[in-house]
């Protein structure tokens, strides 16, 4: 039984504003959701790499007067394959985002596997063992605080990430599942799409869904389109559309979820909201019209 589904907050779309934060707090809540994934750059909830107390007690005091259960999003710069000063910095920042999401009494965090640097010092099996003994470390301090590490696939399938997580081997770091991510990938790799999700459905704790046509990869897909116009415009890429905009086959996706016994938060993730307001509704009835099995009006 899925144990709620959430929606997240972009980290542009809010930009510091405590008064933007309430407003989407309550527009959610009028949808219906029952999980908020929270972005810390997105709240200053976090400068120089250290928590600001004040702040994320304002945010606290504002969840409070709503019924949210909560995760936590990393900052997706964070990559904790790199070396030297970047290394320590990102370190830093995973470790104060633990800090803020136990503050706050949230229950995931949610980073994004790193990607290897081809021009570091450190070989790419030296990359990925930092990356390995980093996540074992901050799984510790993550367990502490009865808090799981969610590790997030991006130009990767799931199986990859999945092969970290073994090494890893810590009851608080598992798999958070993004099905838009992952139709990319299977799209431009050919390997073969359900099978991925199939195998992602046994280890996760969280899935994102969005949606997108299948072309491109994760992030932007050429450097002429940086623009989000454009971006939509053109259909490349990592879109984050509402569901039932792109192609992905969220109908057997969700009979799949539900065949599995998926137990863990399936959030929506739509980045802009300005262009995108009217589409929630419609999103949240498709995710909780298949899984039910009720009819979507």
């Amino acid at each position: 039984m899925i144990k709620g589904f959430g929606v997240n907050i972009d980290t542009g779309r809010v930009n510091g504003s405590l008064k933007r934060f309430r407003e989407e707090l309550n527009f959610f809540k009028g949808i219906g959701f029952d999980y908020i994934e929270l972005p810390p750059a997105g709240l200053d909830v976090i400068y120089h790499r250290k928590l600001r107390v004040q702040q994320a007690e304002r945010i606290k005091n504002i969840l409070s007067e709503f019924p949210f259960g909560l995760t936590v999003h990393c900052p997706d710069p964070v990559n904790l394959k790199q070396e030297g000063a970047n290394y320590e910095r990102g370190f830093e920042v995973l470790r104060t985002t633990i800090e803020f999401a136990a503050h706050i009494g949230a229950e995931v965090v949610v980073y994004h596997l790193g990607s290897f640097g081809h021009n570091q010092a450190l070989n790419l099996q030296e990359q990925y063992l930092k990356e390995i003994n980093a996540l074992r470390e901050l799984g510790e301090l993550a367990g502490k605080a009865g808090i799981k590490i969610a590790v997030e696939n991006t130009l990767q399938p799931v199986s990859e990430v999945i092969k970290v997580l073994d090494e890893v081997k810590h009851e608080s770091v598992s798999l958070l599942m993004d099905i838009g991510h992952l139709y990319l990938y299977c799209k431009r790799t050919g390997k073969n799409f359900l099978e991925e999700v199939d195998i992602g459905l046994a280890r996760a704790v969280e899935l994102h869904v969005h949606d997108n046509f299948g072309e491109g990869e994760f992030g932007y897909s050429s450097e002429i389109i940086t623009r989000e116009p454009f971006r939509f415009t053109y259909g490349i890429g990592d879109l984050h559309l509402p569901l039932g905009q792109g192609s992905i086959p969220y109908p057997e996706i969700f009979k799949l979820i539900k065949a599995k016994g998926f137990s863990g938060i399936v959030t929506l993730e739509i980045n802009s909201k300005d262009r995108f307001e009217e589409d929630y509704l419609e999103s949240f009835k498709i995710m909780r019209g298949i899984y039910h099995e009720e009819e979507v009006k």
